[in-house]
């Protein structure tokens, strides 16, 4: 596990890079001299201050340096973000119902919408922050002021409460039995699964970078962090009309219409999905086939070659 960034090592180069294109002669140049070693240190301060460039409009590098995370797993790639909101939309409908369903525990049967959209918000408390500047931890400073809607949400409504998410097969819909039916191994759809009941996750680990983390902050930020007004103004009627519906089944319903967990917006539904896969199971197989075919060519000209030169061997010695 590494800090993000990694700015020592690059100032230290910098520094030696600089000292190479930039030779002091103190008898020759004792000007120039002087102004470079007044500016050096500045051109150092700069070289090692952190630099992070995002790589798209709601990019991960405001997690990794200023919100969710302190530390990587893996360093963090440009294609990382679409690959883990296509992750995201597999369990985004769970993780919504979790969380939506943690956060308004704290609200009560009789909230207004001012109350259930300031604990969706889930600003930072300034407690919090003070906490960490006690500390002189930077990271942590940082981790505490980003500690708002989503990146909050993920790790105290979810993972906090032993949710986690896995790679699995995708089951294929219901049939109009309402049967599923397994798929044969060539369409079998691979993708991202819930579960619950896990260990707690440590401080250290809810603070790395991931994929898998990834993929449940995005799950929280496509649903339940991007439809907090709709979500507040609905769970506030369904409170306040009554009706005698259970708290579950409102959240399922906002989570439903309100945060809309079911829409696909990265990735195909679950036939798309299968077609990839067979049309990749085919192309492999094809491709194998033609390697195959390719080789056996390769060994027949090669005991045709064989043969002539056997040929050509006996005519010599007659």
């Amino acid at each position: 596990v590494e800090t993000w960034p990694a700015s020592d090592a690059s100032g230290s180069d910098m520094a030696a890079s600089t000292s190479k294109l930039l030779p002091m002669r103190r008898s020759s140049f004792p000007l120039q001299t002087v102004a470079l070693l007044l500016t050096l240190p500045v051109l150092l301060l700069l070289v090692a201050a952190p630099s992070v460039t995002g790589f798209m409009e709601d990019g991960f590098t405001d997690g990794v340096d200023g919100g969710r995370y302190s530390l990587w797993q893996d360093e963090p790639k440009p294609a990382d973000e679409v690959e883990a909101k296509k992750a995201a939309e597999d369990v985004k409908c769970v993780v919504c119902e979790v969380i939506l369903g943690d956060l308004l525990k704290r609200v009560g049967m009789l909230a207004n919408e001012d109350n259930i959209l300031n604990v969706l918000e889930g600003e930072a408390s300034e407690g919090e922050v003070q906490k960490a500047l006690e500390q002189r931890d930077n990271n942590l400073v940082k981790l505490s002021k980003g500690r708002k809607g989503c990146n909050r949400h993920f790790k105290d409504s979810y993972l906090r409460l032993g949710w986690d998410v896995e790679g699995c097969k995708v089951d294929p819909p219901p049939g109009p039995d309402g049967k599923v039916v397994p798929a044969p191994p060539f369409k079998t759809v691979y993708g991202t699964c819930t579960k619950g009941g896990q260990p707690v996750q440590n401080e250290t680990k809810m603070n790395t970078y991931s994929m898998r983390m990834e993929a449940i902050y995005w799950a929280c930020q496509l649903t339940v962090g991007s439809h907090m007004d709709g979500i507040a103004s609905f769970v506030a009627k369904k409170l306040k009309n009554g009706g005698g519906a259970e708290m579950a089944d409102i959240v399922k319903e906002a989570c439903d219409k309100k945060a809309k967990c079911t829409k696909l917006k990265f990735q195909g539904d679950y036939e798309q999905r299968e077609k990839e896969v067979e049309k990749k199971y085919f192309e492999q197989q094809s491709s194998v086939l033609e390697s195959v075919k390719a080789l056996d060519k390769q060994k027949k000209a090669e005991v045709k070659k064989s043969a002539r030169r056997g040929r050509g061997k006996k005519n010599t010695e007659l």
